[in-house]
């Protein structure tokens, strides 16, 4: 049985639990055009950050909304904001929040 370290703050419990939702989310709803997500939680406001290489198909833009109902789902008491960007290869991504998924860049 999972025992929880003591040493954990609350914080450090949520910013897990955000990862965790996010990943749980992408799960099926991950392009070969995504090149990384990232989360982040503000003034009780779960960001969701989503980099697409290329022009951003509605298909992918509403698998994105998917993702936010999935992650909001597990934070109830949170607002969320989905912000899907266009960011071609090799553009940087932008060191905002926790990065959970990154795909392979040569």
């Amino acid at each position: 049985m999972f025992q929880q370290d003591p040493n954990n703050s609350t914080e450090d419990r949520k910013r897990i639990n955000l990862i965790l939702s996010l990943m749980y989310g992408l799960m099926g709803e991950v392009s070969p055009k995504l090149r990384a997500a990232a989360v982040e939680e503000k003034d009780n406001v779960i960001i969701l950050y989503f980099y697409f290489d290329g022009e951003i198909s509605e298909e992918d833009s509403e698998s994105s909304q998917c993702v936010g109902t999935e992650v909001i789902a597990d934070f109830p008491e949170h607002k969320i904001d989905v912000r899907v960007e266009r960011l071609d290869y090799p553009g940087l991504i932008p060191s905002i929040g926790e990065l959970v998924y990154k795909r392979r860049e040569p």
